[in-house]
C-alpha cells in the first residue's frame, strides 16, 4: 500500500516551491498559486522579509499578478453588502425621523 504524505500548511508549501522559483513545472506553479491564495498577511510579511524568499516572492507576485488577484465576484459581493448596509441605515434614519 502506498503511503501518502500529509498536506503541508500553505506557508510551508509556498516556501518550498518559492525556494525553487522560477524553475517549477506547470503543476508546481499551480500548487504555488493555490498556496499563495491561502497565505495569511503574517505569512506573507515573514516570507517577504526573508533574504532568500523575499525577492522570489516579489518576482512571482509580479509575474503572476492576474492569477493571484481576487475574482471580481468577491468585490461585487462586498459592494452589494455595503449598498444594503447603507440602505438599511437610510431606512432606519427615515423611520426614526417620522
Amino acid at each position: 500500500m502506498e503511503q501518502r504524505t500529509p498536506d503541508l500548511p500553505a506557508r510551508d508549501e509556498a516556501a518550498t516551491l518559492l525556494s525553487r522559483y522560477p524553475n517549477l513545472s506547470e503543476i508546481e506553479l499551480a500548487r504555488l498559486i493555490n498556496a499563495h491564495r491561502r497565505l495569511s498577511a503574517l505569512d506573507m510579511a515573514l516570507m517577504l522579509s526573508d533574504e532568500e524568499l523575499g525577492p522570489r516572492l516579489h518576482r512571482f507576485s509580479a509575474e503572476h499578478r492576474s492569477a493571484l488577484r481576487a475574482p471580481f465576484r468577491h468585490y461585487a459581493a462586498l459592494i452589494v453588502y455595503a449598498a444594503l448596509a447603507v440602505a438599511a441605515v437610510a431606512w432606519a434614519a427615515n423611520a426614526a425621523a417620522a
